[in-house]
């Protein structure tokens, strides 16, 4: 247990902790043992699709930090962490659980924030290389060099890199991965430096299957793609992937003006360029163009039932750009400290569904639209065509004093954002022009005392606010198949929560923290999907009011003989405030009778144990977590059993060898039960059985089991 000082629940992981997981981990799965915090997945190895939530809270609600700068997708709030750093590259892991941060340049933090903090050059010249092989043909490896003092200049530098790949974790399919980290810096004191970060990753997967309790009560973990392709089969393995290209780049400067008073400046670039792939069955000349029958395609693959129908890869590519700027000012005199920033964030994203034509063999023409299916006009026949722009600019003012020798700290501060949406969406029959304006204060206060220099308590008063999430909010998409809107555009308010904390923390040979929370939202969001031939297209529905309320607790003892135990636990008693609106077949209103249901992804009771050893030669960790059961609809009408998992790390250090410095032996398993289970709701539904009118829509889950072997060789040089 690292120590906090906050006025907030907050907890983290160190380099020391992340250095002994499996090198395939990202941050959420790497944080899943701290309270109130349930990471699902759809591979024990941690590296593939995985979603977090906390205090029943989903990951849209969670902002995510790469040191200064988001990390999260601007609009739909997804957070990649899994292709931002190389955990061989992260230095910490901070989870605020519940308060936001008022200097976070972020604005969906009504759930807390995850920051990631990077492992810096290092000062003098070397490198770390690793070399890792497991479970599902597993083979990752892993350079990374440093520069040190370059010339006796103060400045440094360093560059990694890393290839994994491996075999799907059920079905046919593969994942790789190539990603590059890399940063210059210059320090000329402790309060002035500049830097320059920039990661690149290129990330290719089959997908997996989705689930649904139906299919998995059937089928189990054999519920997946089709290996073989025949003609017609939508649910062919090579006609269902995901592939993503990122670039990120960020400046940070920080400097001390005058005495007392310092600056920080960050701006930011990033580009995504997204791939989503799926199957989808054609009419030749019976297809529509949004509301407009399509007329005779061109360009078209094999065709099958007699010429009727013929096989299209739909092709739904999302690139975007994103910059951002973060300043800010700190002014420190006496007991009294002043915060003043602002922040900028402006994205443009582009967002469309094309088709290529399928060969009777599977073989696609192009993904990235050389040769897409025509109108007889030559115009590209798409499913969706949105441009969609975003503007946040967000100021923010916080002020702390410190009384009775620093023992008693108290802070007010004022957050006021402002966002600006717009989209245009070119599909024949939709509504063409829509997006939203947003502004919102988020006043919070906190107070602190030091009851003894080992014993603190805490107590704050938080506001949050969260945009609505997915471009899919602002637009309607379209069925080829008969022309009519598969969802329906609804104006969304954003999502606003008020909470509140009290908690305490005693440091010594037994680490205790322990704090008891309530939150209010309103304007609650939730998602739910539209499935568009074999693809699952987000769709956020609001759900008005929840109260999340419980209390979280995190033990650990300082090393003693070597041994360091660990523990954490949460109760959570989340309900909806309000019965959910829904529409039938018709477009009929139906009110759901949902006020005092559980929440969905609110699980009871999270617990998790460890113990790590570590005499300097030998080392070792294991841990055990167990998740309550899940409701995923708003009607309690299903939801998925509470699962335990287990994880372990076996390793040995070695003396110098020759220019290989400590080189290290290390064995990781996870899920050491092997077990198959629902890990978690990737997408959640109002009910999954007919309500009166309103027909049933199942909910899809994230499948995670099987015992996962890794084992690595890693040197410093």
């Amino acid at each position: 247990m690292a120590r906090q000082t906050v006025a907030k629940s907050q907890s983290t992981i160190t380099r020391d902790f992340i250095a002994k997981q499996s090198p395939t981990a990202n941050p959420i799965a790497l944080v899943t043992n701290l309270p109130g915090v349930v990471s699902s997945g759809n591979d024990p190895l941690g590296q593939s699709t995985t979603s977090i939530s906390m205090r029943g809270l989903n990951q849209t609600e969670i902002g995510f930090l790469y040191e200064d700068m988001p990390l999260a997708d601007s609009i739909n709030y997804t957070p990649y962490t899994q292709s931002v750093v190389d955990s061989d590259n992260i230095s910490s892991v901070t989870i605020d659980q519940g308060a936001p941060d008022i200097s976070a340049p972020v604005y969906n933090d009504v759930g807390g924030l995850m920051k990631i903090s990077l492992r810096h050059a290092a000062d003098k010249m070397g490198g770390r290389a690793d070399f890792s092989f497991g479970s599902k043909s597993l083979e990752r490896e892993f350079i990374r060099l440093d520069s040190g003092d370059i010339a006796h200049t103060g400045v440094k530098a360093f560059a990694s890199f890393s290839s994994t790949s491996n075999n799907e974790w059920r079905g046919s399919g593969q994942f790789r991965k190539y990603h590059v980290d890399a940063e210059i810096r210059k320090d000329w004191t402790p309060d002035t430096s500049l830097a320059f970060i920039f990661s690149y990753d290129n990330w290719q997967q089959t997908n997996y299957r989705p689930m649904t309790l139906k299919a998995w009560q059937s089928y189990g973990i054999n519920y997946n793609y089709d290996k073989d392709y025949t003609v017609g089969d939508q649910n062919w393995a090579g006609l269902n992937n995901y592939e993503r290209r990122s670039m990120m780049m960020m400046l940070p400067f920080k400097t001390k003006l005058a005495k007392g008073l310092n600056f920080n400046f960050t701006p930011a670039y990033s580009k995504f360029d997204e791939f989503y792939l799926g199957a989808q069955s054609l009419s030749p000349n019976g297809s529509y163009y949004g509301t407009q029958p399509a007329g005779q395609l061109q360009g078209l693959g094999a065709t099958y039932n007699n010429g009727s129908s013929t096989m299209a890869e739909e092709i739904n590519p999302v690139p975007q750009q994103s910059f951002f700027l973060n300043a800010g000012l700190t002014w420190k005199k006496g007991v009294n400290t002043l915060q003043v920033g602002y922040a900028y964030n402006y994205i443009d994203l582009l967002e469309q569904i094309w088709y290529t034509g399928v060969a009777a063999n599977g073989g696609m023409r192009n993904v990235e639209g050389k040769y897409p299916i025509t109108l007889g006009n030559g115009t590209r026949y798409m499913e969706l065509d949105q441009h969609f722009q975003h503007q946040m600019n967000s100021i923010y003012i916080s002020d702390t004093v410190k009384l009775l020798n620093n023992r008693l700290t108290l802070n007010a501060g004022l957050k006021y954002i402002m966002i600006d949406r717009t989209m245009v969406n070119n599909t024949p029959g939709a509504i063409r022009d829509a997006g939203g304006s947003y502004a919102q204060p988020l006043p919070q206060f906190s107070a602190s005392y030091m009851m003894t220099k080992h014993d603190q308590i805490f107590i704050d008063g938080t506001t949050a606010y969260r945009a609505p999430a997915s471009v899919e909010a602002y637009g309607q998409l379209f069925s080829p198949a008969h022309g009519q809107a598969a969802s329906n555009f609804q104006k969304m308010a954003g999502e606003y929560s008020i909470g509140e904390e009290l908690g305490y923390r005693h440091y010594g040979l037994v680490n205790v923290s322990l704090s008891l929370f309530n939150y209010n939202i309103t304007n609650n969001q939730v998602q739910t999907y539209v499935t568009l031939g074999s693809m699952n297209i987000p769709e956020p529905v609001q759900n008005g009011g929840k109260t999340s309320r419980g209390a979280q607790i995190e033990i650990g003892l300082r090393p003693w003989h070597h041994f360091s135990p660990y523990a954490s636990a949460q109760y959570l008693h989340a309900t909806m405030d309000n019965n959910y609106v829904a529409q039938d077949a018709n477009g009929n209103r139906v009110v759901l009778p949902t006020k005092g249901k559980v929440a969905v992804m609110s699980p009871e009771l999270v617990a998790a144990v460890g113990l790590a050893y570590d005499n300097g030669r030998y080392f070792g960790n294991f841990s055990f977590n167990y998740v309550g059961s899940q409701y995923s609809t708003f009607m309690n009408d299903e939801k998925i059993p509470g699962y335990e998992q287990a994880n372990m790390t076996l390793g040995y250090r070695l003396h110098d060898v020759g220019f290989a410095k400590r080189p290290q032996f290390q064995l990781n398993v996870m899920n050491l039960g092997a077990k198959n289970y629902l890990s978690g709701i990737q997408s959640a539904t109002a009910t999954s059985k007919s309500y009166g009118t309103v027909a049933g829509h199942a909910p899809v889950y994230y499948v995670s089991g099987g015992v996962a072997v890794t084992a690595s060789l890693s040197t410093g040089f």
